[in-house]
């Protein structure tokens, strides 16, 4: 993987409304393609306040066009999960870092919440984008689903008649912000129906 010029640092991130602008000097330099921050250390223990994270490319060019950098998380050691990248031709992003939930006991100290860039072919990239994107149209169809079973709870027996009180959405979204606030997952859930 060739990098075009690494004559100082490489990128930059910030968390929204939380942090000055954090460069890749002030990451771990793992390896020539890898980059690791101590978000707990660095920025604020209390990581589930963070809500958003830009990532952005300090020089015009800096990385070869067959290449993006990909911006990463990981919580307790596990799993690096991927949210999102940037390239030469889309130089800065504003990402969701959705933190998963921490397994029950762990106890939370330098190193257990991490940001992480890493050097990568561009086109994987796209491909995992592609799949992200996939997620979220499959997420908003099953609360579409939710909304249409909730609805369907109305139903009259007169085919396909519906009768539906003057706040039936205001219904549907204090139930399902409910749900959501209990557990966000519960979308995931196969063979859930809302109902009233």
């Amino acid at each position: 993987m060739a990098v075009v010029s690494l004559a100082g640092p490489l990128f930059g991130s910030f968390f929204v409304g939380h942090s000055f602008p954090i460069t890749s000097a002030n990451f771990v330099n793992v390896d020539a393609t890898h980059w690791v921050l101590d978000v707990g250390a660095t920025v604020n223990p209390d990581y589930q306040a963070l809500k958003e994270v830009a990532l952005f490319l300090l020089t015009p060019g800096a990385l070869d066009t067959s290449l993006a950098l990909g911006l990463y998380i990981s919580l307790g050691g596990a799993e690096w999960q991927y949210r999102g990248f940037v390239s030469n031709g889309h130089p800065s992003e504003v990402m969701p870092l959705q933190w998963p939930e921490a397994p029950v006991g762990l106890v939370m100290g330098p190193g257990m919440v991490q940001l992480g860039v890493s050097i990568e072919p561009y086109v994987e990239l796209v491909q995992k984008e592609g799949s992200r994107l996939a997620s979220k149209q499959e997420y908003a169809k099953r609360v579409a689903m939710d909304l249409f079973h909730f609805m369907e709870s109305f139903s009259t027996g007169n085919g396909n008649q519906l009768l539906l009180p003057s706040n039936a959405l205001e219904q549907w979204f204090t139930k399902f912000n409910s749900k959501f606030q209990r557990d966000p997952d519960f979308l995931l859930h196969r063979g859930e129906k809302s109902t009233r």
